[in-house]
């Protein structure tokens, strides 16, 4: 068997399942992971044992017989084009690209190559979508005539605020980034779409300045029949059935549930149709109910291979462009350059809410009195209005900087576009500001070895950027997770160190510990004038108030307690974040310094998910779950992967306790060396914790 060398473009979190999939697939290798900030393709790379990285997707030629383009979508052409004029087959994520015109472009470098050109639509062949066509190959319900889809999901990114991400920026995008799944699964159906109806949802307001249609009831007319798709997104209760009706019967498949129930005529009188459509239906329900939990438990525990729906729907995806490349096949992406078609063809039925261009680009000369890196998320918003409302000239550092709100667009704002991995667009962006603010994440995620290159390398490069630029005050803005907060005797006060036994805590609060440590040594050793803050759980207006910290939101309507929930949580207003960093920027007294930022209004998570539900009119119950339930829970799962052969770490129970965040916060030298006022008040702070989220 001839051996397909891979390369990855793109260290994301995509990169991570393509990674693991094609791990398992027959004559296939991944040799190289390229991404412009190299710790993180260093990081991927090491997880999955694959012996080439590097930041630059032009080394892939020559050295690999494939790429997998997995980096956001307005990109896809400029980085696939040279690609695929250099020999290489390429399988893009979907969709193809931003737009028909860009499709058609990679279709041409491909036939004039002589290469493939695929794009993972991996819903075509997601469990419940094949079942369904087995269904009705074996004619069960006759001739298909109808497909209709119900497509009503959350969505992490708008309930997080995060409205740079590509997909917010124009109205064909979210369709793009979303619809394109139901919609492959209509075209795999009934065949190519060949006329178009769409209803939008009026433009919803969610921030400043930025309209979103989030839902359309979209008609189609097929070659082979008609399809209707309601589409709605940012909906709490998570909805995806593909309904198909044919002469003889009905067949429905739950994707997110991965099951198949039909409704079909008996041989009997028609009073026992509705009997036994029932039956197959209750059939239909409780074995793949069954089946779907026992495959992901057994999958997820390393009893077998990993075959829960959506990788195999992944496998499935990826086996099948390299079984066409096998044959000797050159596909050309045809369906993929189809649904972006059908994409840009719904949203230009309607003159929707036009995004927001990309803030200009600041001089090179332009300097500022705060630089925000990290700027755009949820606490960035809150603290760049804080430094506004002092009178502070502000840069914001951020990855994506499309579709801002409006304050981003004032003239005393200027907005870079960088990653903190970025060492030469960090420390551009570091040397125009006496005062440094480092709220970003890093974008680190999946492995251990991701996480800490994103949070503490990432610390590190804006602290040594920080130092040459000559910074008067860096304001590293940690988490209270970096602290052990599982002993209800003690007591959290300003400078009480991370967790001194980080090793045995999860990926996260070990990284943001070790980050920490970073920060305060480069203070000692080379008088890098740091204050780290360290938020509590952060709430208010612009994200989720289904926070992990309070406990586990099951579909917003069960909160899984991290323990019995009675203790006070240590609880905090973004705004209030906002002001105590603003309040530690002109207090030279605070460099040196580890300060926790914790509110006064100290609910337990049992009368945080009560007051939640009375505001979001929602049936909320909180469950408790004791720290040794957890344990025993974890254990089980460690031993079961044991057994069969996987490394996996032995749960720490201190990290589960940690999580309980049964402590005691005394922040009063906090607030009496920052003059910090967190809002007192009860009904005020949980008003402005729910804001947008209330009845």
């Amino acid at each position: 068997m001839t051996l397909t060398r891979v390369g990855l473009v793109g260290a994301g979190f995509i990169a991570d399942i393509h990674a693991e999939v094609l791990a398992r697939q027959p004559g296939v290798a991944v040799t190289m992971v390229v991404d412009p900030v190299a710790s993180r393709a260093a990081a991927l790379a090491e997880k999955w044992n694959i012996p080439g990285h590097c930041t630059d997707a032009g080394q892939l030629i020559g050295a690999v017989d494939a790429a997998h383009v997995l980096v956001p979508p307005n990109l896809h052409r400029r980085v696939a084009e040279p690609l695929l004029r250099g020999g290489l087959h390429v399988l893009l994520e979907k969709p193809m690209a931003e737009t028909p015109e860009d499709c058609t472009a990679l279709q041409t470098a491909a036939t004039e190559a002589g290469v493939a050109l695929g794009v993972n639509q991996n819903f075509v062949f997601h469990p419940a979508q094949t079942s369904l066509k087995s269904a009705i190959r074996a004619n069960r319900i006759g001739p298909v005539r109808h497909v209709s889809i119900i497509y009503n999901m959350p969505l992490r990114q708008l309930d997080s605020g995060q409205l740079g991400h590509w997909m917010f920026r124009e109205p064909r995008n979210l369709l793009l980034e979303q619809a394109v799944h139901p919609l492959s699964q209509i075209e795999d159906l009934l065949g190519p779409v060949t006329a178009i109806q769409a209803q939008p949802q009026p433009p919803q307001t969610v921030a400043d300045g930025v309209e979103l249609i989030a839902g359309w009831l979209i008609s189609l007319q097929c070659e082979r029949g008609t399809a209707q798709l309601q589409f709605a997104l940012g909906q709490s209760h998570p909805v995806w059935t593909v309904t198909a009706i044919g002469d003889d019967g009905m067949l429905e498949a739950d994707v997110i549930n991965s099951r198949l129930s039909s409704a079909t005529p008996s041989r009997w009188l028609d009073f026992a149709d509705t009997l036994q459509s029932g039956f197959e239906r209750a059939g239909g329900l409780i074995g793949g109910s069954v089946g779907g939990a026992f495959g992901y438990l057994a999958g997820m525990s390393g009893l077998v291979p990993r075959g829960d729906a959506f990788y195999r729907g992944m496998s499935g995806s990826l086996a099948a462009f390299y079984r066409q490349i096998g044959k000797g096949e050159r596909p050309r992406g045809e369906m993929g350059a189809r649904l972006v078609q059908v994409c840009c063809d719904i949203a230009a039925t309607v003159d929707g809410p036009k995004a927001r261009p990309q803030p200009p680009a600041p001089a090179d000369d332009d300097m500022y009195d705060v630089v925000l890196l990290g700027g755009t998320g949820f606490i960035g918003r809150h603290t760049l209005a804080a430094f506004r409302a002092g009178g502070k000239r502000v840069a914001v550092f951020a990855r994506s900087v499309e579709n801002l709100p409006a304050a981003y667009y004032e003239p005393d704002v200027g907005v870079f576009r960088g990653s903190i991995g970025d060492a030469d667009a960090v420390a551009d962006v570091v040397q125009r500001a006496p005062v440094i603010v480092n709220l970003a994440h890093g974008g680190g995620g999946g492995s251990a070895a991701a996480i800490e290159a994103a949070l503490v390398g990432g610390a590190r490069l804006v602290a040594e950027a920080a130092l040459e630029a000559g910074c008067e005050h860096l304001i590293f803005v940690s988490s209270i997770a970096a602290l052990y907060l599982g002993d209800r005797n003690a007591k959290i006060t300003a400078g009480t160190p991370p967790d001194p036994d980080h090793e045995r805590r999860a990926d996260y609060a070990r990284a943001k510990a070790l980050a920490e440590l970073a920060m305060l040594q480069m203070h000692r050793q080379n008088g890098l004038p740091v204050s780290i803050l360290r938020p509590g759980v952060v709430l208010g207006e612009g994200t989720s108030p289904f926070h992990s910290g309070i406990g586990l939101y099951n579909r917003q309507t069960h909160c899984i307690g991290w323990n019995d929930g009675q203790n006070p949580l240590p609880l905090v207003l973004g705004e209030d974040v906002a002001s105590a960093i603003v309040a530690a920027s002109r207090t030279p007294e605070a460099i040196g310094k580890t300060l926790n930022l914790v509110g006064d209004v100290r609910l337990t998570a049992r009368e945080y998910t009560r007051e939640l539900g009375y505001a979001t009119g929602r049936p909320l119950e909180f469950h408790p779950s004791p720290t040794w339930q957890l344990q025993a829970e974890e254990l089980l799962k460690w031993g079961i992967k044991r057994a069969a052969g996987r490394k996996a770490p032995l749960p720490a129970y201190a990290d589960l306790k940690s999580r309980g965040l049964v402590a005691q916060f005394d922040c009063s030298a906090e607030k009496e060396l920052l003059q910090w006022r967190p809002e007192a008040d009860r009904d005020r702070f949980l008003k402005k914790a729910f804001t947008g989220h209330g009845r």
